[in-house]
């Protein structure tokens, strides 16, 4: 007859689908039953009608029909009391700030490692969404190497102040605000964890973007203070993460979705950035060659079990639209233009998705 020790082992190896970790080390074991060869396991979620609860219950039953002498599984979902989430999300629940309260969906665009297009992909997904006619807003959280004005053609410009807020910059029919307009010209902004912090914290408070179907933020790369800072302070729709299929791009990638998976946030999904090189080859024919490798997104992806939003070509007129401030999405008959319309329509869908199954309480404060 199987053992609760042998059970809870096994169980050990199942994980909440959102925040990426056991079930037992986050406490939602709550009772292992055994009679004869039959098991009832008790598995407290997050939060009444959690909408991962069939997958959890599914993946329950699946470790546990796999121990020797196990004939039958019942899995009885209930749910934590208050003390237990507080033991995983902490007493406080992040303040809703009401600067962003007439935003519908706040999407961050992230990436493991610097250098593989990550701000060239969050202005053009936010000029393709505009061009779709949704009222759109991009902040550029890269503090320290804030560049969206300069892909936006704004350099120069500067927000005005209003009723003690900040105005948005306005270019191409979408709302810009970024620390590039903050900043002198040239001047680094040498600041430390607790700085960054409380930077990004007000920004959530004093911009007055207004009424937006959706708020494009782009992070700086890594896994440090600023992504984290905004995973906390944003209600963050979902994350669109971008790689190029190079293998140790591939790498950070990952660090970087498990991150936001251990805050409980959703992974919209990935984009694959640099994928391609389309030229003429000796015959005259048309060739596609993978400059960076080929395959590394589409692997990261289905590891994850994330959608591969697109693949973006490596195209000099992508970083010349950007050196004049014309972002190549603005074309939408251009090849780089209709890639960015379809990943554009994903984010759509995903973020519809996301915004009716509802939050499993998974946010930290």
């Amino acid at each position: 007859m199987p053992t609760e020790k042998e059970i809870l082992e096994v169980l050990k190896k199942v994980k909440d689908p959102e925040l990426n970790r056991s079930l037992v080390d986050l406490g939602m074991i709550r009772k292992v039953e055994i009679q004869d060869g039959k098991v009832r396991v008790t598995v407290a979620l997050t939060i009444a009608g959690c909408p991962m609860k069939k997958r959890i219950a599914e993946d329950v039953k699946q470790a546990v029909a796999e121990v020797p002498g196990v004939e039958e599984v019942e899995v009885e979902l209930t749910t934590m009391t208050p003390e237990e989430r507080e033991k995983i999300f902490g007493k406080k629940k992040v303040e809703e700030k009401k600067a962003l309260k007439d935003i519908q969906h706040i999407v961050a665009v992230a990436s493991g490692k610097g250098g593989v297009g990550k701000t060239t992909v969050a202005v053009n997904l936010a000029v393709a969404l505009a061009k779709k006619g949704y009222k759109v807003g991009i902040l550029d959280a890269d503090i320290y190497g804030p560049n969206v004005h300069i892909l936006m053609g704004l350099e120069g410009e500067r927000p005005f102040s209003r009723d003690q807020k900040l105005i948005p910059v306005e270019r191409w029919g979408i709302k810009v605000m970024s620390f590039g307009f903050l900043a002198p010209e040239g001047q680094p902004i040498i600041w430390r964890g607790p700085l960054v912090h409380r930077a990004l914290s007000e920004l959530a408070e004093v911009v007055d973007w207004g009424v937006l179907d959706f708020l494009i933020i782009d992070l700086p790369p890594g896994t440090g203070d600023a992504p984290l800072t905004v995973a906390q302070v944003f209600p963050l729709r979902g994350v669109v993460v971008v790689t190029t299929p190079q293998k140790i791009s591939v790498a950070d990638v990952a660090r970087s979705i498990n991150m936001f998976q251990e805050l409980g946030t959703r992974i919209m999904g990935i984009i694959e950035n640099m994928s391609y090189f389309k030229t003429v080859g000796p015959d005259g024919k048309e060739q596609t060659i993978p400059v960076f490798g080929e395959g590394g997104g589409e692997k990261l992806a289905r590891d994850l079990r994330v959608p591969l939003l697109g693949k973006v070509p490596l195209d000099p007129n992508l970083s010349k639209s950007g050196e004049v401030g014309k972002p190549a999405a603005l074309d939408p008959e251009s090849e780089t233009g209709k890639i960015f319309a379809e990943i554009a329509d994903k984010v759509v869908e995903k973020a519809l998705e996301f915004e009716k199954l509802g939050s499993c309480g998974l946010k930290k404060a």
